[in-house]
C-alpha cells in the first residue's frame, strides 16, 4: 500500500488501511472500494491523504502498534485536551481537572511501550492518516511515540522511555487552551493570534505548574520544545544545554509530524524533505545526535511506494535495505494502464541513478 493525497485518488481505489472520524468512529475498513460518496464523506471529515492498494503496490507496510489501540489512545488523549481546554458557554477558559484520566492514559501508554519494545528495530515506515481536526490528539500521540523509539535506541531505561513518551503526549497541552477558532484558522493570523500561539508553551506550562502527578521532564517538554540550540527557537530563546535532552527529542519528533502531517493552512511534506530538513539543522538548531538516532529509524521511501527516478522512470519501492534507505530494490514500471509490465532495478548496484522525487500517479 502507499500513502497518497486524496486528490490524486482515483475513483474505486481501493483503500488500504482503515480510517476512523475524530471521535474515534469507523468512517471505513481497509479493503472497501473508495466511491465518489464515500471519498466526499472522508473529505468531509477533513482527511485529505490514505493509503490506497493497487496493481504496483499491494504490499504491507510495518506498523507500530495496532490501529485499535492507537485510536483508543487518541480518544483518551482527547479526553484530556477537551478537560484543559474546557469553555463555558460564553467561551470562558474553564478548565477541568485531568487527573481522572491518568489512569488510563498510564495503562495504555505501558500497552503501546510494551507493543513498541517488540518492534524497535522495525523502520519507521507508517504515517498515521489524521483528521485536521483530530490533529493535536494525534500528534500528541505520534509524539510519544516517536520519542519512545529514540528513547530505546538510546539505551534509556523503561521508566525514562515512559517520561518521554508522557512528554510528548502533553507538549501541546498548551494549543488545547487556545480559542480553538484560533486553532482551526486556515486564513492569515493577526498579531495577536500569531502571539497566542507562539506562547503556548507558556500556556501550557501555566496549567501544568500545580499537576503533581506529572514530573518536571514532562514540564520541561513543555515549555522548551520550542527552543533551537542556536537560541533562535521560542518562547525563552534559550540555547544549547539550557534545553534539556528530552525537550530536543519531543522538539525533533513534533517537527517531523507536524512536517508529514495535513494542517488547516497547509498540506504535509514527504518523510523525504522532513529528514531533510532536520539534517539540515541537526548540530545548529537539533542535537546531532538525536537527529541521527530518529532520521536512521526513518525509512523515506517504503515498499509500495511510487518514485520518480534520475533517468525519468517511474517506478515502485519493492525492499529497503537495512542502512541503504536511499538505495532500495525497485521496479520500473513499463506499459500502459491495464497492460503494465515490470523491470528490476537495484540501486545498490546501479549507482548512476537515483531517486528525484515521490509520486502519487504514472501520468
Amino acid at each position: 500500500m502507499r500513502f497518497v493525497p486524496i486528490e490524486y485518488i482515483k475513483e474505486n481505489s481501493i483503500l488500504g488501511d482503515t480510517i476512523y472520524s475524530v471521535d474515534g468512529v469507523l468512517l471505513a475498513n481497509e479493503g472497501i472500494k473508495l466511491t465518489a460518496r464515500l471519498l466526499n464523506k472522508i473529505k468531509e471529515n477533513q482527511i485529505f491523504t490514505l493509503y490506497i492498494t493497487d496493481e504496483h503496490s499491494n504490499s504491507k507496510i510495518n506498523r507500530l502498534i495496532h490501529p485499535n489501540l492507537r485510536n483508543k489512545a487518541m480518544l483518551i488523549i482527547k479526553e484530556i485536551f477537551l478537560a484543559a481546554g474546557y469553555r463555558d458557554a460564553n467561551g470562558q477558559l474553564k478548565s477541568k481537572s485531568i487527573y481522572e484520566y491518568m489512569s488510563s492514559l498510564n495503562s495504555i501508554v505501558d500497552e503501546i511501550l510494551l507493543e513498541l519494545s517488540s518492534k524497535k528495530n522495525i523502520p519507521l515506515e507508517y504515517i498515521d492518516i489524521k483528521s485536521v481536526e483530530n490533529y493535536l490528539y494525534m500528534s500528541s500521540l505520534n509524539c510519544g511515540i516517536l520519542g519512545a523509539l529514540i528513547a530505546m535506541d538510546m539505551d534509556y531505561n523503561y521508566e525514562m522511555t515512559k517520561n518521554i513518551f508522557l512528554a510528548g503526549i502533553f507538549h501541546d497541552i498548551g494549543m488545547a487552551l487556545i480559542p480553538p477558532d484560533i486553532f482551526q484558522k486556515k486564513t492569515e493570523f493577526t498579531t495577536e493570534e500569531k502571539m497566542m500561539i507562539i506562547n503556548h508553551p507558556k500556556i501550557g506550562i501555566e496549567f501544568l505548574k500545580d499537576k503533581h502527578f506529572l514530573n518536571a521532564y514532562v514540564k520541561q517538554a513543555t515549555l522548551q520544545h520550542h527552543e533551537k540550540l542556536d537560541g533562535t527557537g521560542y518562547p525563552l530563546r534559550i540555547s544549547g544545554e539550557e534545553i534539556n535532552t528530552v525537550s530536543q527529542i519531543v522538539g525533533i519528533t513534533d517537527v517531523y509530524d507536524a512536517m508529514t502531517s495535513d494542517k488547516p493552512y497547509r498540506r504535509a511534506t514527504t518523510p523525504h524533505e522532513a529528514i531533510e530538513y532536520l539534517m539540515a539543522g541537526s548540530g545548529r538548531l537539533f542535537d546531532s545526535n538525536v537527529v541521527s538516532v530518529f532520521t536512521k529509524k526513518i525509512n523515506p521511501y517504503p515498499p509500495g511506494s511510487l518514485v520518480k527516478l534520475s533517468s525519468g522512470d517511474i517506478a515502485v519501492v519493492d525492499e529497503v535495505i537495512k542502512g541503504l534507505p536511499l538505495r532500495p530494490k525497485l521496479r520500473l514500471i513499463k506499459g500502459t494502464e491495464g497492460n503494465y509490465s515490470y523491470e528490476p532495478l537495484d540501486l545498490t548496484i546501479n549507482h548512476k541513478i537515483f531517486i528525484d522525487s515521490l509520486v502519487y500517479n504514472i501520468d
